[in-house]
Protein backbone atom coordinates (compact mmCIF):
# COMPACT_ATOMS: atom_id res chain seq x y z
CA UNK A 1 0.00 0.00 0.00
CA UNK A 2 3.11 2.39 0.61
CA UNK A 3 4.36 1.68 -2.58
CA UNK A 4 1.16 2.10 -4.15
CA UNK A 5 0.60 5.57 -2.31
CA UNK A 6 3.47 7.35 -3.57
CA UNK A 7 3.94 8.66 -6.53
CA UNK A 8 5.97 7.14 -9.42
CA UNK A 9 9.25 9.75 -9.54
CA UNK A 10 9.76 10.49 -12.99
CA UNK A 11 12.93 9.82 -14.84
CA UNK A 12 15.37 12.85 -15.63
CA UNK A 13 14.71 12.69 -19.22
CA UNK A 14 11.17 12.73 -18.53
CA UNK A 15 11.86 15.83 -16.09
CA UNK A 16 14.05 17.55 -19.06
CA UNK A 17 10.76 16.77 -21.52
CA UNK A 18 8.68 18.75 -18.57
CA UNK A 19 10.28 21.93 -18.35
CA UNK A 20 11.33 22.63 -21.81
CA UNK A 21 9.19 25.24 -23.54
CA UNK A 22 6.77 23.37 -26.37
CA UNK A 23 7.50 23.97 -29.96
CA UNK A 24 4.56 26.83 -30.41
CA UNK A 25 6.01 28.80 -27.04
CA UNK A 26 9.63 29.28 -28.07
CA UNK A 27 10.41 32.00 -30.14
CA UNK A 28 12.40 31.69 -33.72
CA UNK A 29 15.72 32.26 -31.98
CA UNK A 30 15.33 29.79 -29.11
CA UNK A 31 14.87 27.58 -32.68
CA UNK A 32 18.02 29.00 -34.06
CA UNK A 33 19.90 28.16 -30.87
CA UNK A 34 18.39 24.58 -30.63
CA UNK A 35 18.89 24.02 -34.51
CA UNK A 36 22.58 25.05 -34.15
CA UNK A 37 23.90 22.90 -31.31
CA UNK A 38 26.84 24.31 -29.31
CA UNK A 39 27.12 27.88 -31.44
CA UNK A 40 24.59 29.47 -32.33
CA UNK A 41 23.85 29.60 -35.79
CA UNK A 42 25.85 33.20 -36.50
CA UNK A 43 27.71 33.57 -33.82
CA UNK A 44 31.61 32.86 -33.08
CA UNK A 45 33.12 31.13 -30.04
CA UNK A 46 33.84 33.58 -27.01
CA UNK A 47 36.47 35.95 -27.50
CA UNK A 48 38.97 37.22 -25.05
CA UNK A 49 37.48 41.30 -24.03
CA UNK A 50 39.00 44.26 -24.01
CA UNK A 51 38.65 44.28 -20.09
CA UNK A 52 40.28 40.70 -19.87
CA UNK A 53 43.73 41.40 -21.13
CA UNK A 54 46.59 41.99 -19.33
CA UNK A 55 47.57 45.12 -20.82
CA UNK A 56 51.29 45.44 -20.20
CA UNK A 57 51.76 42.60 -21.36
CA UNK A 58 49.85 42.96 -24.12
CA UNK A 59 51.52 46.13 -25.91
CA UNK A 60 54.90 44.98 -24.46
CA UNK A 61 55.14 41.81 -26.14
CA UNK A 62 52.69 43.17 -29.21
CA UNK A 63 55.53 45.56 -29.92
CA UNK A 64 58.11 42.90 -30.42
CA UNK A 65 55.86 41.05 -32.40
CA UNK A 66 54.20 43.49 -34.63
CA UNK A 67 57.35 44.69 -35.54
CA UNK A 68 58.95 41.28 -36.51
CA UNK A 69 55.82 41.33 -39.16
CA UNK A 70 56.30 44.46 -40.10
CA UNK A 71 59.91 43.14 -41.37
CA UNK A 72 58.75 40.54 -43.12
CA UNK A 73 55.85 42.06 -44.99
CA UNK A 74 57.42 45.33 -45.45
CA UNK A 75 58.86 45.39 -49.11
CA UNK A 76 55.34 44.41 -50.65
CA UNK A 77 54.05 48.12 -48.73
CA UNK A 78 57.52 49.50 -51.16
CA UNK A 79 56.22 47.81 -53.70
CA UNK A 80 52.86 48.89 -53.77
CA UNK A 81 53.67 52.37 -53.00
CA UNK A 82 56.12 52.59 -55.98
CA UNK A 83 53.70 51.19 -58.34
CA UNK A 84 50.63 53.65 -57.42
CA UNK A 85 53.29 56.61 -58.34
CA UNK A 86 55.42 55.34 -60.81
CA UNK A 87 54.51 57.65 -64.50
CA UNK A 88 57.68 56.45 -66.57
CA UNK A 89 54.92 55.46 -68.96
CA UNK A 90 52.03 56.65 -70.25
CA UNK A 91 48.83 53.73 -69.93
CA UNK A 92 47.48 51.87 -67.54
CA UNK A 93 49.83 48.92 -67.15
CA UNK A 94 52.18 49.98 -63.99
CA UNK A 95 55.74 48.05 -63.91
CA UNK A 96 55.99 44.45 -62.77
CA UNK A 97 56.16 43.74 -59.30
CA UNK A 98 59.43 41.66 -60.01
CA UNK A 99 61.12 44.46 -62.01
CA UNK A 100 60.69 46.77 -59.52
CA UNK A 101 62.35 44.87 -56.94
CA UNK A 102 65.36 43.99 -59.21
CA UNK A 103 65.46 47.66 -60.08
CA UNK A 104 65.62 48.62 -56.08
CA UNK A 105 68.07 45.72 -55.70
CA UNK A 106 70.48 46.49 -57.94
CA UNK A 107 70.63 50.38 -57.32
CA UNK A 108 70.49 50.08 -53.31
CA UNK A 109 70.97 46.72 -53.01
CA UNK A 110 68.34 44.53 -50.29
CA UNK A 111 68.25 47.47 -47.79
CA UNK A 112 66.65 49.47 -50.14
CA UNK A 113 63.20 47.47 -49.88
CA UNK A 114 63.14 48.39 -46.32
CA UNK A 115 63.25 52.27 -47.05
CA UNK A 116 61.47 54.00 -44.59
CA UNK A 117 61.02 51.34 -42.50
CA UNK A 118 62.24 52.57 -38.95
CA UNK A 119 60.17 55.46 -39.79
CA UNK A 120 57.12 52.69 -39.66
CA UNK A 121 58.39 50.93 -36.46
CA UNK A 122 59.18 53.76 -34.45
CA UNK A 123 56.06 55.21 -35.75
CA UNK A 124 53.58 53.33 -35.32
CA UNK A 125 54.25 52.41 -31.43
CA UNK A 126 51.73 55.30 -30.46
CA UNK A 127 49.64 54.31 -33.00
CA UNK A 128 49.00 51.28 -32.46
CA UNK A 129 48.36 51.98 -28.67
CA UNK A 130 45.98 54.53 -30.07
CA UNK A 131 44.21 52.05 -32.33
CA UNK A 132 43.57 48.95 -30.85
CA UNK A 133 42.79 50.49 -27.54
CA UNK A 134 39.50 52.18 -29.66
CA UNK A 135 38.86 49.32 -31.81
CA UNK A 136 38.17 46.79 -29.12
CA UNK A 137 36.28 49.49 -27.06
CA UNK A 138 33.89 50.46 -29.65
CA UNK A 139 33.42 46.88 -31.22
CA UNK A 140 32.57 45.63 -27.11
CA UNK A 141 29.87 48.89 -26.88
CA UNK A 142 28.57 48.33 -30.50
CA UNK A 143 27.57 44.79 -29.86
CA UNK A 144 25.80 45.52 -26.76
CA UNK A 145 23.71 47.91 -29.08
CA UNK A 146 23.34 45.37 -31.55
CA UNK A 147 22.00 42.70 -28.45
CA UNK A 148 19.82 45.41 -27.80
CA UNK A 149 17.92 45.80 -30.54
CA UNK A 150 17.65 42.40 -31.00
CA UNK A 151 19.93 41.96 -34.55
CA UNK A 152 20.24 38.53 -35.57
CA UNK A 153 24.28 37.05 -35.23
CA UNK A 154 25.19 37.26 -38.22
CA UNK A 155 24.40 40.72 -38.39
CA UNK A 156 27.33 42.04 -35.55
CA UNK A 157 29.82 42.93 -37.51
CA UNK A 158 28.10 45.96 -37.95
CA UNK A 159 29.79 46.50 -34.72
CA UNK A 160 33.08 45.60 -36.03
CA UNK A 161 32.80 47.67 -39.06
CA UNK A 162 32.16 50.51 -36.18
CA UNK A 163 35.21 49.58 -34.15
CA UNK A 164 37.42 49.64 -37.43
CA UNK A 165 36.57 52.90 -38.49
CA UNK A 166 36.32 54.98 -35.15
CA UNK A 167 39.64 53.27 -34.84
CA UNK A 168 41.03 54.49 -37.58
CA UNK A 169 39.25 57.76 -37.85
CA UNK A 170 41.44 58.77 -34.32
CA UNK A 171 44.36 57.13 -35.05
CA UNK A 172 44.78 59.09 -38.59
CA UNK A 173 45.91 62.22 -36.36
CA UNK A 174 49.29 60.38 -36.24
CA UNK A 175 49.12 58.28 -39.16
CA UNK A 176 49.32 60.75 -41.61
CA UNK A 177 52.84 61.88 -41.05
CA UNK A 178 54.37 58.41 -40.21
CA UNK A 179 52.60 58.07 -44.03
CA UNK A 180 53.83 60.66 -45.73
CA UNK A 181 57.55 60.33 -44.22
CA UNK A 182 57.58 56.83 -44.87
CA UNK A 183 56.07 56.56 -48.37
CA UNK A 184 58.57 59.91 -49.76
CA UNK A 185 61.22 57.69 -48.37
CA UNK A 186 60.27 54.78 -49.71
CA UNK A 187 59.36 56.13 -53.72
CA UNK A 188 63.52 57.65 -53.84
CA UNK A 189 64.49 57.29 -57.34
CA UNK A 190 61.10 56.25 -58.92
CA UNK A 191 60.59 58.31 -62.31
CA UNK A 192 57.28 60.89 -62.73
CA UNK A 193 56.30 63.00 -65.13
CA UNK A 194 57.72 66.75 -64.50
CA UNK A 195 55.05 69.64 -63.62
CA UNK A 196 55.59 70.91 -67.44
CA UNK A 197 53.68 67.63 -68.43
CA UNK A 198 57.03 67.16 -70.63
CA UNK A 199 59.35 64.01 -70.06
CA UNK A 200 60.28 62.97 -66.72
CA UNK A 201 61.84 63.21 -63.80
CA UNK A 202 63.36 61.00 -60.76
CA UNK A 203 62.30 61.57 -57.19
CA UNK A 204 65.13 62.14 -54.46
CA UNK A 205 64.89 60.92 -50.98
CA UNK A 206 65.96 61.39 -47.48
CA UNK A 207 68.75 60.22 -45.75
CA UNK A 208 66.31 58.68 -43.01
CA UNK A 209 62.94 59.80 -40.94
CA UNK A 210 64.40 62.54 -39.35
CA UNK A 211 66.00 64.24 -42.35
CA UNK A 212 62.19 63.81 -44.10
CA UNK A 213 60.69 65.25 -41.08
CA UNK A 214 62.97 68.64 -41.04
CA UNK A 215 63.08 68.82 -44.90
CA UNK A 216 59.19 68.80 -44.95
CA UNK A 217 58.31 71.21 -42.31
CA UNK A 218 60.90 73.55 -43.35
CA UNK A 219 59.45 73.60 -46.84
CA UNK A 220 56.03 73.17 -46.40
CA UNK A 221 55.66 73.97 -43.05
CA UNK A 222 53.61 71.46 -40.51
CA UNK A 223 50.52 71.07 -42.60
CA UNK A 224 52.68 69.23 -44.97
CA UNK A 225 52.87 66.88 -42.66
CA UNK A 226 49.08 66.48 -43.22
CA UNK A 227 48.96 66.90 -46.83
CA UNK A 228 46.30 64.65 -47.98
CA UNK A 229 44.65 64.34 -44.19
CA UNK A 230 41.16 64.46 -45.91
CA UNK A 231 41.79 62.01 -48.62
CA UNK A 232 43.43 59.63 -46.03
CA UNK A 233 40.16 59.89 -43.33
CA UNK A 234 38.21 59.14 -46.97
CA UNK A 235 40.44 56.30 -47.46
CA UNK A 236 41.57 54.25 -44.38
CA UNK A 237 38.65 55.00 -42.77
CA UNK A 238 36.03 53.15 -44.58
CA UNK A 239 38.67 51.35 -45.55
CA UNK A 240 39.08 49.84 -42.18
CA UNK A 241 35.34 49.62 -41.74
CA UNK A 242 35.03 47.09 -44.65
CA UNK A 243 37.85 44.91 -43.49
CA UNK A 244 37.01 44.47 -39.74
CA UNK A 245 33.81 44.08 -41.04
CA UNK A 246 34.12 42.02 -43.72
CA UNK A 247 36.07 39.63 -41.28
CA UNK A 248 33.86 39.89 -38.79
CA UNK A 249 30.78 37.98 -41.05
CA UNK A 250 33.55 36.46 -42.62
CA UNK A 251 34.39 34.45 -39.11
CA UNK A 252 30.10 34.38 -38.40
CA UNK A 253 29.70 32.42 -42.30
CA UNK A 254 33.05 29.94 -41.77
CA UNK A 255 31.71 29.12 -38.06
CA UNK A 256 28.39 28.09 -39.13
CA UNK A 257 29.91 25.64 -41.62
CA UNK A 258 32.40 24.04 -39.37
CA UNK A 259 31.10 20.93 -37.63
CA UNK A 260 29.26 21.09 -33.94
CA UNK A 261 31.66 18.40 -33.06
CA UNK A 262 35.34 20.90 -33.89
CA UNK A 263 33.38 23.98 -31.74
CA UNK A 264 31.18 24.96 -34.90
CA UNK A 265 27.61 25.86 -35.76
CA UNK A 266 27.31 22.94 -38.33
CA UNK A 267 24.54 19.60 -37.21
CA UNK A 268 25.14 17.04 -39.62
CA UNK A 269 21.27 15.34 -40.27
CA UNK A 270 22.53 11.93 -40.62
CA UNK A 271 20.17 9.49 -39.05
CA UNK A 272 17.17 12.29 -38.47
CA UNK A 273 14.06 12.52 -39.76
CA UNK A 274 13.78 15.74 -41.31
CA UNK A 275 12.79 15.08 -44.83
CA UNK A 276 9.65 16.26 -43.54
CA UNK A 277 10.42 19.63 -44.58
CA UNK A 278 9.74 20.52 -47.79
CA UNK A 279 7.82 23.57 -49.60
CA UNK A 280 4.41 22.82 -50.34
CA UNK A 281 1.06 22.27 -49.28
CA UNK A 282 1.71 19.84 -46.61
CA UNK A 283 4.18 22.42 -45.10
CA UNK A 284 1.52 25.12 -45.07
CA UNK A 285 -0.80 22.91 -42.96
CA UNK A 286 1.68 22.17 -40.28
CA UNK A 287 3.68 25.18 -39.57
CA UNK A 288 5.73 23.22 -36.69
CA UNK A 289 7.30 21.13 -39.68
CA UNK A 290 10.26 23.13 -39.67
CA UNK A 291 10.76 23.83 -36.30
CA UNK A 292 10.03 20.30 -35.30
CA UNK A 293 12.83 19.56 -37.62
CA UNK A 294 15.14 22.46 -35.94
CA UNK A 295 14.69 20.88 -32.42
CA UNK A 296 15.98 17.23 -34.14
CA UNK A 297 18.88 18.97 -35.43
CA UNK A 298 19.70 20.61 -32.08
CA UNK A 299 19.22 16.60 -30.56
CA UNK A 300 22.07 15.74 -32.68
CA UNK A 301 24.36 18.68 -31.57
CA UNK A 302 24.11 16.63 -28.32
CA UNK A 303 27.02 14.99 -29.68
CA UNK A 304 29.02 17.85 -29.19
CA UNK A 305 28.72 18.13 -25.95
CA UNK A 306 31.31 16.77 -23.59
CA UNK A 307 30.32 14.39 -20.58
CA UNK A 308 30.29 17.34 -18.36
CA UNK A 309 27.62 18.97 -20.03
CA UNK A 310 29.62 21.65 -21.36
CA UNK A 311 29.81 22.60 -25.16
CA UNK A 312 33.01 21.67 -27.24
CA UNK A 313 35.41 24.40 -27.41
CA UNK A 314 37.33 24.79 -30.79
CA UNK A 315 41.16 23.97 -30.74
CA UNK A 316 43.54 26.07 -31.54
CA UNK A 317 44.52 24.84 -35.27
CA UNK A 318 40.68 25.65 -36.00
CA UNK A 319 39.82 28.91 -34.77
CA UNK A 320 43.57 30.39 -36.54
CA UNK A 321 41.99 27.84 -39.70
CA UNK A 322 38.83 30.33 -39.31
CA UNK A 323 40.72 33.87 -38.57
CA UNK A 324 43.43 33.04 -41.54
CA UNK A 325 40.43 32.08 -44.00
CA UNK A 326 38.53 35.20 -42.99
CA UNK A 327 41.13 37.85 -43.19
CA UNK A 328 42.27 36.34 -46.46
CA UNK A 329 38.89 36.95 -47.58
CA UNK A 330 38.59 40.46 -45.76
CA UNK A 331 41.44 41.60 -47.18
CA UNK A 332 40.91 40.81 -50.55
CA UNK A 333 37.40 42.38 -50.35
CA UNK A 334 38.44 45.33 -48.68
CA UNK A 335 41.48 45.42 -51.60
CA UNK A 336 39.89 45.76 -53.99
CA UNK A 337 37.25 48.52 -53.50
CA UNK A 338 39.20 50.52 -52.19
CA UNK A 339 42.22 50.71 -54.64
CA UNK A 340 40.70 53.73 -56.37
CA UNK A 341 41.07 56.28 -53.19
CA UNK A 342 44.05 54.29 -51.64
CA UNK A 343 46.09 55.65 -55.54
CA UNK A 344 44.50 59.21 -55.20
CA UNK A 345 46.00 59.50 -51.83
CA UNK A 346 48.98 57.90 -52.10
CA UNK A 347 50.08 60.44 -55.07
CA UNK A 348 48.62 62.90 -53.48
CA UNK A 349 51.11 62.63 -50.67
CA UNK A 350 54.39 61.87 -52.13
CA UNK A 351 54.10 64.66 -54.98
CA UNK A 352 52.91 67.68 -53.69
CA UNK A 353 56.17 69.64 -52.49
CA UNK A 354 59.13 71.04 -54.23
CA UNK A 355 60.12 66.64 -53.69
CA UNK A 356 57.37 66.14 -56.09
CA UNK A 357 57.19 65.52 -59.33
CA UNK A 358 59.35 68.80 -60.11
CA UNK A 359 61.97 67.81 -57.77
CA UNK A 360 64.44 67.98 -60.42
CA UNK A 361 63.79 71.80 -60.86
CA UNK A 362 62.80 72.90 -57.86
CA UNK A 363 59.53 73.95 -58.62
CA UNK A 364 57.07 73.85 -56.05
CA UNK A 365 53.86 72.12 -57.18
CA UNK A 366 50.40 71.93 -55.40
CA UNK A 367 47.97 69.03 -55.60
CA UNK A 368 44.60 68.90 -54.37
CA UNK A 369 42.78 65.66 -54.17
CA UNK A 370 40.79 65.97 -57.26
CA UNK A 371 43.68 67.51 -58.92
CA UNK A 372 45.74 63.94 -58.40
CA UNK A 373 42.65 62.27 -59.42
CA UNK A 374 41.94 64.49 -63.12
CA UNK A 375 46.10 64.07 -63.74
CA UNK A 376 46.01 60.19 -63.02
CA UNK A 377 43.06 60.23 -65.35
CA UNK A 378 44.73 61.81 -67.97
CA UNK A 379 47.56 60.37 -67.39
CA UNK A 380 46.43 56.21 -67.71
CA UNK A 381 42.22 56.52 -68.28
CA UNK A 382 39.97 54.84 -66.33
CA UNK A 383 42.22 51.77 -65.33
CA UNK A 384 44.53 53.94 -63.85
CA UNK A 385 42.83 54.11 -60.49
CA UNK A 386 43.32 50.36 -60.59
CA UNK A 387 47.33 50.18 -61.11
CA UNK A 388 48.85 47.96 -58.81
CA UNK A 389 45.30 46.43 -57.35
CA UNK A 390 46.39 43.00 -57.40
CA UNK A 391 49.66 43.30 -55.09
CA UNK A 392 47.29 46.07 -52.78
CA UNK A 393 44.84 42.90 -52.68
CA UNK A 394 47.69 40.56 -51.73
CA UNK A 395 49.39 43.26 -49.60
CA UNK A 396 46.08 43.88 -47.94
CA UNK A 397 45.41 40.26 -47.60
CA UNK A 398 48.38 39.20 -46.20
CA UNK A 399 48.99 41.90 -44.02
CA UNK A 400 45.62 41.93 -42.65
CA UNK A 401 45.70 38.12 -42.23
CA UNK A 402 49.06 37.95 -40.70
CA UNK A 403 48.38 41.26 -38.28
CA UNK A 404 45.09 39.71 -37.14
CA UNK A 405 46.18 36.34 -36.45
CA UNK A 406 49.06 37.62 -34.32
CA UNK A 407 46.34 39.77 -32.34
CA UNK A 408 44.09 37.16 -31.61
CA UNK A 409 47.12 35.00 -30.95
CA UNK A 410 48.76 37.69 -28.86
CA UNK A 411 44.69 37.97 -27.29
CA UNK A 412 44.81 34.73 -26.20
CA UNK A 413 48.63 34.41 -24.79
CA UNK A 414 47.53 37.89 -22.44
CA UNK A 415 44.07 36.95 -20.75
CA UNK A 416 44.37 37.65 -17.14
CA UNK A 417 43.70 34.05 -15.59
CA UNK A 418 40.95 35.11 -13.49
CA UNK A 419 39.08 36.15 -16.10
CA UNK A 420 35.58 33.64 -15.76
Amino acid sequence: QHSRGRRARPSASRRRAFNAPSIHAMSSTDADRVASGPLAAGSVPKEVTWDGLDKRKFFLVGAGMFSCVTCMLYPLSVIKTRQMVDGSAVGSRPPPAMSIVKDIVKERGIPGLYRGFGTIVVGTLPIRFVYLSTLEVVKARARLVCEALDLPPMAHGIADAAGGATASMCSQVLGVPVDIISQRQMVQGVAVRAASGEGTVRLRGYRNGLHALREIIAAEGVLGLYRGFGASIATLVPGSAIWWGFYGTYQRVFWSVVPAELGGARVRDEGLNVTAVRKGPAADEDPSTEFKAAVARGMAASSAISETGTPVEPGEGVVVGVQVASGVCAGATSGFLTTPLDIVKTRLQVLSGPRGASAGGGERVRHTFWSTAAELYREHGALGFFRGVRPRMTSVSIWGTTMVTTYEFLKRTSKIDAEP
